[in-house]
């Protein structure tokens, strides 16, 4: 209200004197009223850069973000990095900048040790899903299930095999490869097609081949045995895997 009151009477100095040296923890408060007020952003700029780091990250990010405003936020947030601030509060509100504006979003999630990966990912799953891809990838273990179900609805069946491969995690495999999971066979088929094809540690191999054996799928097994096996590829000359592909065929 008292914000209200000052700005409907351009006591815009008397607005900055109370964000900047009275009570800046209210500064997330004012500048969502200002932002409701339809003030000028140059205004809104000015006053974030007064009060410089006084002003808490987490309810300003929140305030702005429910407004659709975010971007008003970024030469102050920007400037919080320079400082070497850690908030993943902070990050997560330059990430959801980057994505918006298309301004190398993946190089940034790929890259940036400090965002929340869930949050993040989320926010990518409406308006990019590779994006969600990227920032749940980067989380490696902990947003697992979130990965495997945008890879699932969005059809990125060749991204998900080439994780499973990667991450090597047996609750993971066995997930994926659950028979009530119907996009089981998409992912096999990227898994033998691709994935393994395209592996260079033996270690990835043998946690797939594991995986399939415990899931009981020896059809799908020896196929993937012999695209690694019987066609060019690093494990053609392994004779484990020889032998394994021969033992299942004869199992079988």
């Amino acid at each position: 209200e008292l914000t209200e009151y000052l700005y409907k009477n351009s006591l815009m100095k008397y607005i900055e004197v109370y964000v900047v040296k009275v009570n800046p923890t209210r500064c997330p408060q004012v500048i969502g009223t200002l932002i409701d007020l339809d003030c000028s952003e140059d205004f809104i700029k000015s006053l974030l850069q007064n009060v410089r780091a006084a002003c808490p990250i987490e309810p300003l990010v929140a305030e702005v973000e429910k407004r659709n405003r975010l971007r008003v936020l970024l030469p102050w947030l920007e400037a919080r990095v320079a400082e070497g601030n850690q908030d993943p509060y902070l990050h997560n509100g330059i990430a959801k900048i980057y994505i918006d504006t298309n301004r190398d979003p993946e190089t940034f999630l790929k890259t940036n040790a400090f965002y929340d990966s869930a949050a993040v990912g989320k926010y990518c799953e409406d308006r990019d899903p590779h994006l969600a891809y990227t920032a749940y990838k980067r989380a490696w273990g902990s947003c697992d299930k979130e990965l495997v179900d945008v890879t699932n609805r969005n059809g990125l069946f060749r991204l998900q095999a080439r994780y499973l491969v990667e991450r090597q995690n047996p609750e993971l495999w066995a997930l994926v490869l659950d028979i009530e999971n119907q996009y089981r066979p998409s992912v096999i088929d990227q898994v033998v097609s691709t994935a393994l094809p395209d592996a260079k540690d033996a270690d990835e191999v043998s946690a797939a081949v594991r995986a399939f054996i415990g899931a009981d799928l020896p059809n799908e097994l020896i196929e993937l045995l012999e695209k690694i096996v019987l066609h060019s590829s690093n494990f053609s000359k392994n004779k484990n895997l020889q032998n394994l592909l021969i033992f299942t065929a004869i199992k079988s």
